[in-house]
């Protein structure tokens, strides 16, 4: 695992530059940095060793100097692509997926970006054709943020890179700010700055002769479904999941894996024993003293029941409160969800032990996992009644009271199919959005995360309309919210995270499931439970779903209220102009009653005015 920066300028190359882009990386690769500049071209890279730890350093270059490579990813598949490359006559120097990679692009070109299994971020340079190739892994694991004006192209793994670049434009983008505000993140292609954009998962840029050519690479097929019986289908299932894990222990460092005491990751650390772990490394945190919040019982029964060696951290709301400076620090731009910090932790408790976790991400977007599959399938008749053509809803619902506008059913109802749903908790709802923001933000035109969810469900080939939905989770709240979470705080630790649950060819498998074998009645992740019964106990594989949720109520009238007065306050955002006069002095008074906790919001708006001051102290509307 590393980061990489780079740029395709027509303006000489500074290396000092280029030092100073890739030396705010040091995180991200702590053993090894190294330095291309030729012409247009500039790469840099730091290198956290993971495999052939010797040899693979970066940028990696061809022998004939052609052909230049900066990588950030694994390739779970390199030895068998190495053996079809070796097979037509390619000798390689080193045992590394780097060359690998290196190789496959100059062999096959665009047509070795499907071949490719792993999560990867990659630029790939041909100096004879002046030819720049960027993409990124099929399910949005690794970042790869692109800046670009009239002159130069810069990228990188993370934007305080980008941003350590003189050049660089730092105007914040109102769409951005206000789907912050809607879903706690900022959704790809967007970023906080006007000029610089996310590259989305399974996505690929090239830029040639002053031209720019974007493509969409890959795409899981959901037709025709598997047709073989339940028993058959957990067999085929099992088989893809033990394929996953195995493919993701091949490292020359030690490794290990995040288990919550949930089905997902205590499948995984399951897995890892019966490929051959003989006592895998576990860790997982709790918090003293708050067992309501806490899941650090069952990660301790799992590893009693697989024979795992158990590293729990057990934290107070001080440990985690101490942890609050660092954020903006490693995730760049507003980030609002909980779960980041105390994930921070772990990944400094895990790192202490191993260089690699494997952890469990991606399995309730692959495979039904929430709750609120459910709810949407079954309210989808009746909103399909309430919005029917002849149906007056969708003309008087812009004339409706907020309140009324911002129900569920009622506001799915007077929207296109397309637009019916979102998964993504609205802290912020954007029918609220006139009514609590200064109207200088919103008379501006804006996209609404309904108008991205809307363009997943039209490219989504899927005739079945669970399927859609996990679709638009896949590629909205899944890489930008749960995946940003994992890589920037394990990667603030240099520690590598691996999701077998996210191998893109499980979840070819996976979308050709039928619908019943996900979501049964209301049994979610049916068949995937099926694999686990084999496994773990079976309390453990059915009980309620939990997640980890700080306990914020607790913490704002606590450790936390000077903190937000102080950021909610007039010296604060309140003097940002962004929100209407009185709305955020109501916030935290409701705050201060027990029938009206607004914890998840006012944590989101404490990590909005922490950003400001670390990048935009001067900002107000």
């Amino acid at each position: 695992m590393c980061g990489f920066v780079g740029w395709l300028d027509k303006a000489p190359a500074d290396r000092s530059i280029l030092e100073r882009m890739t030396t705010t990386l040091v995180h991200r690769g702590p053993d090894a940095a190294g330095y291309h500049l030729d012409g247009p071209i500039a790469l840099g890279h730091r290198r956290l060793a993971v495999i052939d730890l010797a040899a693979s350093q970066q940028p990696m270059h061809s022998a004939c100097g052609r052909y230049s490579l900066a990588y950030n990813g694994e390739l779970y598949n390199f030895k068998t692509l190495r053996a079809e490359l070796q097979a037509k006559g390619v000798q390689f120097r080193t045992n590394g997926d780097t060359e690998v990679l290196l190789q496959a692009l100059i062999a096959w070109g665009d047509a070795a970006l499907p071949r490719l299994e792993g999560m990867f971020a990659f630029a790939f340079w041909d100096k004879q054709n002046q030819s720049l190739l960027l993409a990124r892994d099929p399910l949005g694991i690794k970042p790869l943020n692109i800046y670009q004006d009239g002159q130069r192209i810069l990228f990188a793994s993370e934007l305080k890179a980008i941003l350590a670049h003189p050049g660089v434009s730092r105007d914040i983008d109102l769409d951005a700010l206000q789907l912050y505000l809607e879903c706690q993140y900022i959704p790809a292609p967007f970023t906080i700055f006007k000029q610089i954009r996310k590259l989305q998962p399974a996505r690929a840029l090239r830029v040639q002769n002053g031209q720019t050519h974007e493509w969409t690479y890959w795409n899981p097929s959901y037709e025709p479904k598997w047709t073989a019986s339940e028993a058959e289908l957990t067999d085929q299932l099992e088989a893809e999941l033990k394929r996953s894990v195995s493919s993701m222990l091949v490292a020359d460092v030690p490794l290990g894996a995040f288990v919550s005491g949930g089905i997902d990751s205590s499948l995984i650390a399951a897995l890892m024993k019966d490929v051959g772990q003989t006592q895998p490394k576990i860790f997982n945190l709790g918090f003293i003293g708050n067992t309501s919040h806490s899941e650090h019982e069952y990660a301790a029964r799992v590893a009693q029941h697989i024979g795992a060696d158990h590293h729990p951290l057990m934290v107070q709301p001080g440990d985690v409160i101490s942890a609050f400076d660092q954020w903006v620090d490693i995730y760049d731009e507003p980030f609002g969800d909980q779960a980041a910090l105390p994930t921070m932790l772990l990944s400094r408790l895990t790192r202490q032990h191993v260089t690699v976790a494997l952890s469990g991400e991606g399995a309730d977007e692959v495979f039904a996992g929430y709750s609120n599959y459910a709810k949407r399938l079954k309210e989808a008749k009746l909103a399909a009644r309430l919005g029917h053509p002849l149906s007056p809803l969708p003309l008087i619902y812009p004339l409706l009271p907020a309140t009324l506008r911002k129900d569920r059913l009622i506001k799915a109802a007077a929207r296109p199919l397309a637009r019916r749903y979102l998964t993504i908790p609205n802290h912020f709802d954007r029918e609220l959005h006139k009514g609590i923001l200064n109207p200088a933000l919103t008379s501006k035109t804006s996209v609404p995360l309904e108008m991205l969810a809307e363009e997943a469900y039209v490219n989504c080939q899927a005739t079945g309309y669970l399927d859609k939905l996990l679709t638009i989770d896949q590629k909205l709240w899944l890489p930008d919210d749960l995946l940003t979470k994992v890589d920037r705080a394990t990667m603030a630790y240099s520690l590598e995270a691996r999701v077998p649950y996210l191998d893109h060819k499980l979840v070819e498998f996976a979308a050709r499931l039928p619908a019943n074998m996900k979501l049964h009645g209301r049994d979610t992740k049916y068949l995937l439970k099926k694999v686990a019964e084999r496994y773990l106990p079976h309390d453990i594989v059915y009980r309620g779903k939990q997640g980890f949720v700080m306990p914020l109520h607790e913490w704002l009238a606590g450790g936390l209220s000077a903190s937000l007065s102080d950021m909610l306050g007039a010296g604060g955002l309140g003097g940002r102009n962004i929100f209407r006069s009185g709305f955020l002095d109501k916030l935290q008074r409701e705050q201060a009653t027990p029938k009206r906790p607004h914890g998840g919001r006012l944590w989101t708006l404490m990590v909005l005015e922490l950003w400001f001051r670390r990048y935009a102290p001067d900002f107000r509307l």
